[in-house]
């Protein structure tokens, strides 16, 4: 019976992380999401994911504004090179490693109890919080 118990013990030491990642599936989507409505200028489609704190601080021309001079910046979106999730003090968080044309940055996109954006922030790729998946 005990070996039993350290076969299963051991096999939910495997399988949990892929079941973490399954279940954070959705709000990966979602910040996935996010970055493609930025690069087609639909911006209005991501306020409209915002928490109300997030409407409030980040209206739609706001947002328009910080994506125009981080493009100006970066350039253009090249390719998402990793996915990463997590709880981020009390929320989930999905951060994407993204490389533009002249740098890689982590997107972090941090979602309340209601799956509604609470936090969006750009930084560079070594900033990132939440552990690399393991492969």
């Amino acid at each position: 019976m005990q070996r039993l118990a350290v076969a299963i013990y051991a096999l939910l030491l495997l399988v949990g992380p892929a079941v973490l990642a399954q279940t954070d599936a959705p709000i990966v989507g979602k910040a996935e999401a996010i970055l493609k409505n930025l690069q087609g200028g639909r911006f209005a489609d991501v306020v409209k994911e915002f928490g109300p704190a997030m409407r409030n601080a980040m209206p739609e021309e706001k947002l328009r504004g910080v994506w125009e001079m981080l493009t100006a910046q970066l350039g253009a979106v090249k390719s998402i090179d990793e996915q990463r999730s997590g709880e981020m003090k009390g929320y989930r968080a999905v951060e994407l490693i993204v490389t533009f044309e002249n740098a890689q940055v982590v997107q972090r996109t941090v979602f309340d109890g209601d799956g509604k954006i609470a936090g969006l922030a750009y930084q560079p790729a070594n900033m990132a919080l939440l552990p690399a998946a393991k492969q």
